[in-house]
């Protein structure tokens, strides 16, 4: 009787899936992408910021959703055409700031001026900071000049905002003499950014009393925070020429006194995604390295997390114990962080307490957890977005880090995907015959010919440094194995010398060797799979 049961809950399964239409091409290119994810201060709402393709008018749907943490509600609040960038949560929770950006049907001529001659050759528009209301529930722009802001910072109150703007130091005369010639190597560097803080009134409209110029400063600026605590700016610098690694640093200015820029990074590392900590008294950010010069001693590593003390200067490296790659990070109400780190297919959530502490894995679900955030309110509420191979992007919630599998899903944006009969995966893994190195990839079986044999190969490899591929599911021009299987290929997504993941000296591999040590390493693998018999 019991082998009866177990055959017909088989023949059940099969004709579930079975009866599964297979993706199309067109359902493919129709997933949609979550960019960020931001609790309000009060920890009342979070924000979910997603992205989907508009064919229709040849752009980009993004989009603003507010989840009410007590009624378990989400709302559409903002859709915009060619994207938005940086909401904002405002001190009080009770604003999002946020920019637009063209759409992008502009113009390629347009387009090529911004990128290759200067924010001075674009037609003068206006310019507007957007802020949406949570009382009103409506969307109010607020002038700010000609000039494109580029990035935002609200200040210690629901009062003002810091923001970027960007211009040449070209004059007219240079214009007059180089008209269409772009001398690339000096105009590289001729860039000046503004800070700014925009004043309003403290009414119902947010009525603008004015804009201050804080300071300007000779480089692109990246990133921006503001802490309450110092009463400083910190930003970091950009260039557009990765060539030397000073132009790629931490910087910060007293706001009481801006006449002093103070630089607060020296090393050949680029620092990205900065974040305050709960305390407003230390920046956290990453640090990953690439190569630019031969004559330095400079070796590749993984991204990596450090803190920066904004009284002392003093940096000090986060979760050490950990081998991997980190992904992402948040800092842990609770004290300490939480991270997304990647060991070799999978990200996973792991917390460390303290700088001190071991770091510790949340076990949840295998797969890739792509975007964290955090509650600063008393139920100390977890959201996270996640994917696997097998099960389309979402965006889940938990009141607790340690019962992370118990989350719940509060989008069904990529529901369709859970109805199609997808691709069968698994990791293999194959020594490289130059170093007898263990080397794994994800292999994309057709739908309904898991493990078959002698199918058509296809070796998809990502690109990088500093990429990988992953147990997770993405359905874009980037990732498109899903696809190509569904087709009839038999994919190969190898992690070759180079990829995160894998530790430090793997990552490093790669130096100086770009080419010819992913080739073999993806030839090995290749000849493997022949030996195998698949």
């Amino acid at each position: 009787m019991f082998i009866c049961v177990l055959f017909f809950l088989k023949l059940l399964l099969y004709s579930l899936i079975a009866a599964k239409p297979e993706l199309t091409f067109d359902e493919f290119f129709d997933y949609t992408d979550f960019v960020s994810l931001s609790f309000s201060p009060n920890g009342k709402y979070l924000l979910i910021e997603t992205l989907r393709s508009d064919w229709n008018s040849s752009t980009y749907d993004n989009s603003f959703w507010l989840y009410e943490i007590k009624t378990k509600r989400k709302n559409l609040i903002v859709t915009n055409k060619g994207g938005s960038s940086q909401p904002q949560w405002s001190p009080s929770g009770n604003w999002i700031a946020f920019l637009r950006t063209e759409s992008a049907t502009t113009t390629t001529t347009k387009q090529y001026k911004r990128d290759q001659r200067s924010f001075e050759n674009i037609e003068k528009k206006q310019q507007f900071i957007y802020l949406y209301s949570i009382k009103s529930k409506k969307v109010l722009p607020v002038l700010v000049g000609t000039e494109m802001p580029s990035t935002l910072a609200w200040s210690d109150s629901d009062s003002s905002i810091y923001f970027i703007t960007t211009k040449t130091k070209n004059t007219d005369d240079d214009q007059v003499e180089w008209k269409d010639v772009i001398d690339y190597r000096k105009s590289i560097h001729d860039y000046v950014s503004t800070i700014n803080c925009l004043v309003f009134e403290r009414t119902n409209q947010m009525s603008l009393m004015e804009i201050r110029t804080i300071r300007d400063v000779p480089f692109l600026i990246g990133e921006l925070l503001f802490s309450s605590i110092v009463q400083k700016l910190v930003f970091t610098s950009l260039s557009r020429l990765t060539e030397y690694m000073e132009n790629f640093e931490i910087y910060s200015i007293d706001v009481k006194n801006s006449t002093i820029i103070s630089r607060l990074t020296k090393n050949n590392l680029f620092e990205t995604q900065l974040t305050l900590s709960n305390d407003g008294k230390y920046v956290l950010f990453r640090q990953h390295s690439r190569s630019v010069n031969q004559k330095e001693e400079f070796a590749d590593v993984h991204r990596r997390l450090s803190s920066l003390d904004l009284t002392t200067g003093h940096i000090k490296r986060l979760v050490k114990d950990f081998s991997g790659n980190i992904f992402g990070y948040i800092p842990n109400p609770n004290g300490g962080v939480y991270i997304l780190g990647q060991l070799g297919t999978e990200i996973h959530v792991y917390t460390q307490r303290s700088s001190t502490d071991n770091t510790i894995d949340c076990h949840g679900w295998n797969g890739t957890y792509h975007l964290i955030s955090s509650s600063l309110g008393r139920t100390r509420t977890v959201a996270f977005v996640y994917s696997s191979l097998d099960k389309p992007k979402e965006v889940y919630i938990i009141d607790d880090i340690n019962r992370i599998q118990s989350a719940r899903a509060i989008t069904n944006e990529n529901n369709l995907f859970t109805k199609r009969h997808l691709p069968k995966t698994k990791v293999y893994t194959w020594k490289s015959d130059l170093d007898n190195q263990t080397i794994e990839g994800i292999l994309h079986y057709p739908p309904g010919k898991f493990e078959s044999k002698k199918l058509p190969l296809l070796v998809l490899i990502h690109g990088g440094p500093y990429d990988m591929s992953l147990n997770a599911f993405e359905a874009n021009w980037y990732n498109w194995a899903p696809i190509a299987a569904v087709k009839g290929w038999l994919v190969l997504e190898p992690n070759y010398r180079g990829s995160t993941g894998y530790g430090d000296q793997f990552v490093n591999d790669i130096r100086f060797q770009p080419l010819s040590r992913p080739e073999r390493d993806i030839l090995s693998a290749v000849d493997n799979l022949i030996k195998d018999g698949i």
